[in-house]
């Protein structure tokens, strides 16, 4: 037995970089006009790919809406020029106009829709699939902060408002076309007319400032608080489960009560002033058709306006009410996805822990080689939790690590893949930091079955190819190896058997099997193990390791953590992760724990002739 405890490597310097600097200078929440002007350049840059297929909705948009003002118009003519003069070719004339305005109105209303739908669609999926990329690539310390539920928002409810304020993009020409179109039309009726509906632009613009900054505020928290009860559900849904028999779950249901009630309250709030608006913005321009009835009938007494010309204002009149009210739907949009795209955007900016190396700099990993650990050190929250390890498994290995829980081997695992990096000391392959290689070719490299493994909905096949093109018979060879075969043959649907959200479907001895079929597929050199066999009977458990051994063969190296004997007995090597040693203990002989207590485990090795 030998042991070994060399000293920690040296740690990163306290001072931030250059770029660190830089990243911190973009901080979306560092200050609110920034994270205004990130949110904008988003936007901007979720649209730019598509902004043709948005120019066709505008132009299609602008024509519809052009049409639409038409129809008063050719409405006044039928009535001037073919009821008030008695000409039936004249009323037939303008009929036809009228009918053709109508049809035009069709044609543009349906390019516009079919366009802005198209362009929404388009832009949802890019910014979903960019969002998730990047969230699917973030490590456990990137992601330590954030809820899942709430993350889960910003791929969904917040994409989604995105999308809405896009189809709503050629909104904005319609009505620039019906303010620059009604006005003048008014204005050729009569002056009067024209300033009783300029009177009511000074209250729109008031109306249009005071609200959606309101509005923009209670979006915000009404958007934290769907985030906060999201993550809520997904403990409840996640956790819940496993508590229920004890009791545990009571608390997760109170906390999704009380998130639920924040939502409610904030919907109430940001509601009341929806509500307001809406209910304000059109209320002068209704004002502004009755009055506009009153001195348009005085012209018409007069002799000044003829009845289609006050019919005409009043129509047109109707349209921009109608124009105010979308008006105010399109800025109540903008103001939620201003919201969405800085919730979108710092999601975007979290900075993964586990960083790729530059392109130009990225090492090539090996074939084959040692997995070496020097000096190795983990700290979470301010306490050690591995290391100092020093540890070589040679190529072609069976290593088991064991220990005390709490003593590391999970995170020696995960560091040995690149799920983490060590706060001190170097993992090497083949004599290279795997901090210098491609994520992907260490993944390549190295498979990890983690502890409890997760699986998806859908079928057994599903949850071994992940969407890799891979044949039947190669899913059957792994399943062999991991003891799992003949069990999912005989299922009523074999290896097209759902599974169900986290495979409700099998055991926990057949979810593990799964898992290590899974982790074969990829041919790994590596494979690492974190008490993948702690499910299974003593007679399963020693078939998988036999089966597991003539596929290591002496070409691959397995690196097995676990308590259980029959993978000790297996192992060329036995590692152990002892507790630490230099926390004394008290006088009952119990080690101290909390956040004053040294956690510095030593790898031991045992060797087996």
């Amino acid at each position: 037995m030998s042991t070994h405890q060399p000293e920690p490597a040296a740690g990163p310097p306290d001072g931030l970089t250059a770029e660190q600097l830089a990243d911190e200078d973009l901080d979306p929440g560092a200050l609110p006009t920034e994270r205004r002007r990130r949110a904008k350049a988003l936007l901007r840059g979720s649209v730019r790919p598509h902004r043709r297929t948005v120019a066709a909705a505008m132009i299609a948009a602008a024509i519809r809406q052009l049409a639409l003002l038409a129809v008063p118009w050719c409405v006044q003519k039928a009535l001037d020029e073919g009821l008030q003069k008695h000409d039936t070719g004249a009323l037939l004339t303008w009929a036809g106009a009228t009918a053709a305005a109508a049809l035009v109105q069709f044609a543009g209303l349906y390019g516009w829709q079919f366009w802005a739908g198209y362009a929404d669609a388009k832009v949802g999926a890019d910014l979903r699939a960019r969002l998730l990329h990047h969230l699917s690539g973030l490590d456990r310390a990137a992601l330590a902060s954030r809820g899942h539920g709430d993350l889960a928002m910003r791929a969904t409810r917040d994409t989604d408002l995105v999308r809405e304020w896009v189809h709503g993009l050629a909104v904005w020409v319609v009505l620039g076309v019906t303010f620059l179109t009604v006005l003048p039309l008014i204005a050729s009726l009569d002056l009067s007319l024209l300033l009783v509906a300029l009177g009511t632009l000074p209250f729109l613009v008031w109306v249009n400032l005071h609200f959606p900054r309101r509005f923009a505020a209670a979006s915000g928290e009404l958007a934290k608080a769907h985030g906060d009860r999201a993550d809520a559900v997904a403990d409840l849904l996640q956790v819940g489960t496993g508590l229920r028999g004890t009791g545990g779950h009571r608390p997760l249901v109170d906390r999704h009560h009380g998130a639920s009630a924040e939502v409610t309250e904030r919907t109430v709030v940001a509601a009341r002033i929806e509500a307001s608006w809406a209910a304000v913005g059109p209320f002068v321009p209704r004002l502004a058709v009755a009055a506009g009835v009153g001195f348009g009938g005085l012209a018409v007494l007069d002799g000044r306006l003829t009845v289609g010309g006050l019919t005409a204002f009043t129509s047109w009149m109707a349209i921009v009410t109608l124009a105010t009210r979308v008006l105010v739907d399109r800025l109540l949009e903008r103001g939620q996805a201003d919201v969405a795209a800085a919730r979108i955007d710092e999601a975007l900016s979290i900075r993964p822990v586990v960083a790729e190396p530059p392109a130009d700099r990225a090492a090539a990993l090996p074939a084959h080689g040692e997995l070496v650990f020097t000096g190795v050190t983990a700290v979470r929250d301010g306490r050690t939790v591995l290391g100092p390890v020093d540890l070589t498994v040679r190529h072609g290995e069976f290593v088991a690590v064991s220990g005390a829980t709490g003593s590391g081997k999970s995170t020696l695992l995960r560091l040995a893949v690149r799920l983490d990096d060590p706060d001190a000391g170097t993992v090497t392959y083949g004599g290279t930091d795997l901090r210098e290689a491609r994520l992907d070719q260490v993944r390549e490299r190295v498979a990890y079955v983690a502890q409890r493994p997760v699986l998806l909905s859908g079928t057994v096949a599903d949850n071994l190819r992940l969407g890799r093109d891979i044949g039947l018979e190669a899913l059957h060879e792994v399943c062999r190896t991991a003891g799992l075969h003949e069990q999912l043959a005989a299922m009523p649907d074999g290896y097209d058997t759902e599974l169900g959200e986290g495979g409700t479907a099998l055991s926990g001895g057949q979810v593990q099997r799964l898992a290590i079929a899974r982790a074969l597929l990829g041919e790994p050199a590596v494979l690492l193990l974190d008490d993948a066999t702690s499910a299974l009977d003593t007679t399963t458990e020693r078939l998988v390791l036999d089966r597991l051994r003539s596929w290591a063969g002496a070409d691959r190296t397995v690196l097995f953590t676990t308590h259980r004997s029959a993978v000790l007995d297996t192992a060329d090597r036995v590692v152990t992760l002892e507790s630490p040693r230099d926390a004394a203990p008290d006088d009952s002989g119990a080690t101290p724990e909390g956040p004053d207590a040294v956690t510095v485990p030593e790898a031991v090795e045992v060797a087996r002739g």
